[in-house]
């Protein structure tokens, strides 16, 4: 995908600033839509400079209408790892 079509993708969001940056910047991360990339909210915010729960709220608002998907993971004895967010 080129830059120019990426970012009309991103302008034409019917979303709140922070949730469009949070898209493009995943957009940026996992290479175009329909494939993922794999990232902890702390380093999100800390990339895009802002709270862990501005970027959690807007990763939600961002899965709510269908733009991602969030999918947990685990390691093999249970623990939390970095989520992936699948590009829609």
């Amino acid at each position: 995908m080129n830059d120019l079509t990426r970012y009309k993708l991103c302008a034409g969001l019917h979303v709140p600033a922070a949730a469009k940056l949070l898209y493009c910047y995943l957009l940026d991360m996992s290479g175009g839509r329909h494939s993922s990339a794999t990232i902890s909210i702390k380093k999100l915010a800390k990339d895009m400079g802002m709270s862990r729960s501005t970027t959690s709220r807007n990763l939600h608002r961002l899965e709510k209408l269908n733009m991602i998907g969030i999918v947990p993971r685990y390691s093999e004895d249970g623990g939390r790892l970095s989520n992936q967010y699948v590009l829609k």
